[in-house]
């Protein structure tokens, strides 16, 4: 697939002033990220996130990654985007399958008490999709995520360690 996306571009004829911009959820962010930092050694990517997981994790910290038959996230790059651009109305397109608080709920857990309390308090209405929820929901697992991937931009010192919290154990399902 990625190697399709090359061409693409190439017969495009992309060039060094050429944007690459992301428009799904994180499967596409990824691939989009993975691609573009990789063509022509590395073009700017946009992420436009539009689902609530992708919001709050995959279109954050600039970790790309695409799986092989081996295993999951054997090859990427890290591809810190020019901007993320996520716009809560697209949440309304999407199926209530597609949630996404688990991963808030994860940095919830992690990053603080008040957090933690704060999504306690409202995960009914995050759930039932209150929008005003959702962009404070959204906003608090953003700068926590920003915060650490500042820390440990490229996972090399031991802080970034933390945001694969129950990350390990799903993997290990899937495979």
């Amino acid at each position: 697939c990625a190697a399709e996306i090359w061409n693409a571009m190439a017969d495009c004829k992309l060039n060094r002033d050429s944007l690459i911009i992301a428009l799904g959820g994180g499967v596409v962010g990824d691939l989009a990220g993975f691609t573009g930092s990789t063509f022509m050694r590395g073009l700017p990517v946009v992420q436009v996130p539009t689902t609530l997981l992708s919001m709050v994790d995959s279109s954050v910290g600039g970790k790309t990654a695409i799986n092989l038959e081996a295993g999951k996230n054997l090859v990427g790059t890290f591809c810190q985007p020019l901007l993320v651009c996520a716009d809560l109305a697209t949440l309304a397109t999407l199926p209530e399958r597609e949630c996404g608080c688990a991963e808030i709920a994860k940095s919830a857990v992690i990053d603080s008490d008040e957090f933690f309390f704060w999504l306690c308090d409202n995960a009914g209405a995050l759930a039932a999709r209150d929008m005003s929820i959702a962009q404070e929901a959204v906003v608090r697992s953003v700068v926590f995520k920003a915060q650490v991937v500042a820390a440990d931009e490229q996972e090399t010192k031991g802080v970034r360690e933390c945001l694969n919290y129950g990350h390990t154990l799903a993997h290990a399902i899937e495979t």
